[in-house]
């Protein structure tokens, strides 16, 4: 009879994909600061009754299923590769975005006659003619922007200079505060969300190692075949509180010639592994 042991922990998690080409390497996704991780092993039953008997006879299995939920403390892009299906691109000359830059516009002096606010994230402004939007603090006024320099701005518009990279606005927003919104080039690892892509097939593997009261270290290690990824996943961004990303995996039949879909190890160790 295999020995008990005490689950004290929440141990690891890894997750690989297999190429299409089956001489490529195999894409691993390490989930190393879980914060929670559960295996469901479902199994639903149908009663069968017959004659008068208020008790069914037998029953009739009708589905079984495995589900992964695990929920991370780090935010990942390959959880989201998980999950969607698309490829995680590294260092990519792309933009982000800056928003509610505030500053005060001062007298033109690239375009004398004007206002301007010269953005402080950004030494040319992403996007055709920069894209940017211009709103004056105090009204909460959003201007108009002009598609090429001007010689006439009215007070409810505005132009980006892109030569001296500045947002040119009517004299009369000489020392009034400006919000700023407006795309800055960056190189950054990115995921698209694509309206065909659906979750590939991965395998996964779980393993824990806890120190049981008498000192000594016992494992379990789980092994699911093929799994999908479903449900939903969340950025839970919260004020004041580290937001946690959650994935949710079910079980696929690998249709291997040994019928297994996984296993279940309880094993024995010197030490933490």
């Amino acid at each position: 009879m295999a020995k008990k042991m005490i689950i004290k922990g929440v141990g690891t998690f890894m997750a690989k994909r297999y190429p299409t080409d089956p001489l490529g390497a195999i894409e691993v996704i390490t989930l190393g600061t879980l914060q929670d991780l559960k295996i469901d092993l479902n199994v639903e039953l149908e009663d069968i009754f017959g004659g008068d008997g208020l008790f069914a006879i037998d029953v009739l299995v009708k589905s079984k299923s495995i589900e992964v939920s695990a929920t991370d403390a780090k935010f990942d892009l390959d959880a989201i590769q998980l999950m969607m299906g698309s490829t995680v691109q590294e260092q990519v000359d792309s933009y982000v975005w800056v928003l509610n830059e505030q500053d005060t516009a001062a007298t033109g002096a690239a375009n004398s006659g004007f206002a301007e606010v010269k953005p402080k994230f950004a030494s040319k402004i992403y996007g055709n003619n920069g894209d940017i939007t211009v709103r004056l603090k105090d009204s909460n006024k959003l201007l108009k922007q002009l598609i090429s320099n001007a010689a006439a701005v009215a007070p409810d518009e505005f132009f980006y200079d892109e030569a001296n990279d500045v947002v040119v606005l009517n004299a009369a927003h000489i020392s009034k505060e400006i919000v700023l919104n407006y795309k800055r080039e960056e190189v950054v690892d990115m995921v698209d969300l694509l309206v065909d892509e659906v979750p590939f097939p991965i395998s996964v593997i779980h393993h824990g190692t806890f120190q049981q009261k008498d000192g000594s270290f016992a494992g379990v290690e789980t092994e699911l075949y093929m799994c999908r990824a479903k449900g939903t996943f969340s950025i839970n961004a919260q004020r004041a509180a580290a937001s946690a990303s959650a994935i949710s995996l079910q079980i696929l039949d690998p249709e291997r010639a040994d019928g297994k879909l996984g296993s279940i190890k309880r094993f024995s160790a010197t030490s933490k592994i």
